[in-house]
């Protein structure tokens, strides 16, 4: 079944089908629509009725015409084609009679009456058929016309088909739904096998091109479709004057089956191109769009390219000068306005800036105050923080990126910094742990060596230094694991309420005999209310002691040292005074550093670890340490809140 109806006998006969059902489909529709119009008027009246009606319609144009000539006086006869008897209905006078040849008896036709409406002089005026259903009017004027046509004309032919038409709709009046439901489903299923077939051949599954695929769709469609509708409607409307009836009929029958050819092998051809993907591009309408749409696209990129160009142009431009060009322009709008000298104008013109100008220095606002606030918040140490540059024009995006680049190099520099500061204390902690077994081994059997009896005075001499040096190494290595510690916050510290002029007195009598030997004065001041602040009493004093032991250290002899204690805004202030003994060459952040000394020649003994550790202890409890260097003048400030 496929191979017939992919193959070119199959698609002529499903094609002729197709063609033939639907034709058989529209004559039955126009005779459902004849039968049932005027009131089912085929099925409610017997045959000889109906073809009595409609043979008194035909000829009823006929009769008028003879009678109209008879009583006007012509005589030209020559080209009727009908028998004829006339005559007056009143008096049933024969006022004329033509007879070529013998009456037609088969094919006559019915007696036909008309009446007569004349002017005021005599002559006609009006000439109609009287129904059967008329009555006569008393002064009326009355002729009963009979026809019968001549044998072998074609009124004769034209009658005879009439009556065999009507017998035949007659005997089909009830049939004629069940043909046009078989001539529905013929149709149908014939337009889909052939929508099926198109594109199609038999020995390949590929859909082929057919003989018109070549040709546009659309031209096709104009070519085919409306050539054959358009000439179907001229032609038409030509023969419906100039032909007889049924003539015109046939005509129209013959274009009507031309129209539906051409239709089917349009939807054949659309179902092929469709198979092939190929019915849009293969239009000229199609074709015409893409052209359009490379021009728009083309110039849209020109467009663009100037744009482009043009913000450029303006990107490149300082923001001073673009604030300059900006001002240039709204003021020559605004000279060009009042120059106008229509002052209805000059108010749009002002209103219409005004809408322009007000939202844009608002937005202006509130870029400034985004990159404001991100300059605060880089300000206040928060590297966190990033700036949201979406939408902001080139000035701004590019200072609101330079602010979130500080921050993250920033955050890199202090995470590398953070980082060497772990591996510092990683280190130091890991080399300290390693060299404080060996080194406590050195320790004892030093001390061992020293409580020996020995005649050598070189050996006790040897043996002090180096439990002189092996101590020294012991406090360099403790104080590096505490500083590392204090630094990392690893350092146990225990808070509690302590009184701070308590370690004031303390660092006083301790360092009492220290200080006389070396030659230095200790002045302590502290107020008489106890001023309690929240510490670690063994921390605190580490602090006290690193500080006092730089006092002794470095400061001139023969000078005084202070230590006070005050209130100050709720914290109570510690402050360290002493001048020093060498030149304080150096800022109080270098002295603040690991491993930095007063004394640049190192002739005092000291790691320089002692600054550091104070200031990181002091911090862990939740202090502050702070040097001020004036001159020789050095000032070691502790800060603590009070509690």
């Amino acid at each position: 079944m496929k191979k017939f109806v992919r193959s070119l006998p199959g698609k002529t006969i499903l094609f002729v089908l197709c063609i033939i059902s639907a034709c058989v489909l529209t004559l039955s529709v126009v005779g459902m629509v004849f039968f049932l119009e005027d009131d089912l008027y085929f099925y409610t009246k017997t045959e000889q009725d109906i073809t009595d009606e409609i043979v008194t319609d035909i000829v009823d144009t006929e009769g008028s015409a003879v009678l109209w000539r008879e009583l006007a006086g012509y005589t030209y006869r020559s080209s009727f084609e009908y028998n004829v008897k006339i005559r007056d209905h009143k008096t049933h006078e024969l006022i004329s009679e033509w007879t070529d040849s013998v009456w037609n008896t088969a094919a006559d036709c019915p007696l036909l009456t008309y009446s007569v409406i004349r002017n005021g002089n005599g002559s006609l005026n009006e000439i109609y058929y009287k129904h059967p259903y008329e009555e006569f009017k008393t002064d009326g004027e009355y002729y009963e016309v009979l026809l019968s046509p001549i044998t072998g004309t074609s009124a004769a032919l034209k009658l005879e088909l009439v009556r065999n038409l009507l017998h035949i709709a007659y005997s089909l009046r009830y049939f004629v739904y069940l043909i046009a439901f078989a001539a529905l489903i013929v149709m149908i299923t014939c337009f889909i096998a052939l929508m099926y077939a198109s594109g199609r051949k038999n020995g390949t599954d590929e859909f082929v091109p057919g003989a018109f695929d070549k040709v546009p769709y659309d031209v096709l469609l104009l070519l085919g479709g409306g050539l054959v509708f358009a000439g179907i409607y001229s032609l038409c409307a030509e023969i419906v004057h100039d032909l007889d009836e049924l003539p015109a009929i046939l005509i129209v029958m013959i274009l009507y089956i031309i129209g539906l050819c051409v239709l089917l092998g349009l939807c054949m051809s659309a179902a092929g191109r469709l198979k092939r993907h190929a019915f849009l591009k293969n239009t000229v309408i199609y074709h015409i769009c893409r052209l359009l749409w490379k021009g728009i696209c083309f110039v849209w990129s020109l467009i663009k390219k100037f744009f482009v160009f043009v913000g450029m142009l303006i990107k490149n431009i300082p923001l001073v000068w673009k604030t300059v060009l900006g001002i240039f322009i709204v003021t020559l709008f605004e000279i060009i306005a009042i120059t106008s000298g229509e002052w209805d104008a000059v108010s749009v013109c002002w209103t219409l800036e005004k809408l322009i100008l007000v939202p844009f220095f608002i937005y202006i606002a509130i870029l400034l105050k985004k990159l404001q606030k991100g300059g605060a918040a880089l300000a206040a140490g928060n590297l966190s923080y990033h700036t949201d540059t979406k939408g902001m024009p080139h000035d701004f995006k590019q200072h609101g990126e330079n602010l979130n680049s500080i921050a993250n190099g920033m955050s890199i520099a202090v995470e590398d910094r953070l980082k060497s500061e772990r591996m510092k204390t990683v280190l130091i902690t890991n080399v300290s742990h390693d060299i404080k077994t060996p080194l406590t081994s050195v320790i004892n059997y030093s001390n061992l060596i020293a409580q020996e009896q020995c005649d050598n005075p070189k050996i006790a001499e040897y043996t002090e230094v180096l439990l002189r040096q092996s101590e020294k190494l012991k406090r360099l290595i403790e104080d590096l694991v505490e500083a590392s510690k204090a630094s990392t916050g690893n350092l146990e510290v225990v808070l509690a309420p302590c009184d701070a002029s308590v370690f004031l007195s303390q660092a006083s009598g301790e360092y009492e005999e220290k200080l006389k030997n070396s030659d230095l004065t200790l002045i302590t001041k502290q107020p008489e209310k106890e001023l309690r602040i929240l510490a670690d009493g063994r921390r605190m004093w580490r602090i006290f002691d690193n500080l006092m032991n730089n006092i002794c250290k470095y400061s001139l002899p023969g000078t005084r040292v202070y230590l006070s204690l005050e209130e100050q805004n709720g914290k109570a202030v510690i402050t360290f005074k002493n001048t020093s003994r060498e030149p304080l060459d150096m800022s109080e952040e270098e002295l603040m550093e690991r491993f930095t000394r007063g004394d640049s020649s190192r002739n005092t003994e000291g790691n320089g670890l002692g600054l550091s550790i104070a200031k990181s202890m002091a911090e862990l409890q939740n202090g502050h340490l702070r040097l001020d260097i004036d001159g020789d003048l050095f000032k070691a400030i502790l800060t603590f809140p009070l509690v």
